[in-house]
């Protein structure tokens, strides 16, 4: 029903331009008037609007937590983290699952980078159907119940009804092995997912 009358709106705007007085229908004008007299209203600016950065994260790990969990020197990086998350529940429903998603990116001008991903499910049979999609990684020890992982930048870990992915990109060793520190942002994550 909402996506109908979001269509029929959008449509009415389209084709006629009218405002909704009730019964009646009010066309609004196709374009400016011209009256000789400037207009108060300003320009659109060429300028792109600033950066909005809403927080996707909603505390489920802090810098400082990924700082001593990685030894790097990551802050909170900007953009509209909620945005992005959103992707990711839209991914989860298109495989028939509901999930609360939650993204925590950090960063420095060194080029490190660390993202935690986590999803929440209503129940851990969700999170295990999830779970037993995910082929490409080696099984390892030491964080939550499952944990898969790369050992250089990914390791993905299932506990309860919660799944949390961890992306390293340590700019110094790129290719080096960093499951412990992999291991210990994940585990700091699922605490609270």
């Amino acid at each position: 029903m909402r996506r109908f009358a979001a269509t029929a709106a959008t449509a009415c705007l389209l084709l006629a331009g009218c405002t909704d007085d009730g019964e009646r229908r009010t066309p609004l004008p196709a374009g400016p008037t011209v009256t000789g007299e400037a207009s108060a209203l300003p320009l659109p600016s060429p300028s792109l609007p600033p950066v909005v950065n809403s927080d996707g994260c909603q505390g489920l790990v802090t810098a400082a937590q990924v700082q001593k969990a990685t030894g790097l020197a990551v802050q909170p990086s900007t953009g509209d983290g909620a945005a992005a998350v959103a992707q990711y529940g839209q991914a989860v429903q298109s495989l028939g699952l509901n999930a609360r998603a939650r993204m925590c990116p950090f960063g420095n001008g060194a080029g490190d980078q660390v993202t935690v991903v986590a999803l929440t499910f209503p129940d851990a049979a969700q999170s295990q159907k999830l779970w037993t999609t995910i082929k490409s990684l080696e099984a390892v020890g030491g964080v939550g119940e499952a944990a898969l992982s790369d050992r250089t930048k990914t390791l993905l870990a299932r506990r309860g009804k919660a799944i949390v992915a961890v992306y390293l990109v340590a700019a110094a060793a790129p290719e080096a092995n960093h499951l412990n520190q992999l291991q210990a942002v994940a585990n700091a994550a699922l605490a609270k997912a």
